[in-house]
């Protein structure tokens, strides 16, 4: 058996870049934040993709508020032309 040593330099570069690259990550990063900090959608599981400034929101949620919430969430970060709102609720 090899054992090859891993060393790291004394400054070692961030696990993630300090600004996502493109602007659909921007948005999904900042929806994320957003979604973070609201305490009705914080324990929730909810996918957020962004494609060429649609978001596409995917899961299971408790209910039907909190599926409109992540939608107007979504709808008011600038730069978002559209809303794809696939969750589904477990009750309304």
């Amino acid at each position: 058996m090899t054992y090859v040593p891993w060393f790291l330099p004394d400054d070692p570069p961030p696990l993630f870049p300090a600004a996502p690259a493109s602007i659909d990550a921007r948005l999904a990063l900042r929806l994320l934040e957003l979604m973070q900090r609201d305490p009705q959608l914080r324990h929730e599981r909810i996918c957020i993709e962004v494609q060429n400034g649609v978001v596409i929101l995917e899961g299971t949620v408790t209910c039907t508020d909190v599926s409109r919430e992540a939608n107007a969430r979504a709808w008011s970060i600038p730069g978002v032309h559209d809303v794809n709102n696939r969750l589904c609720p477990l009750k309304g």
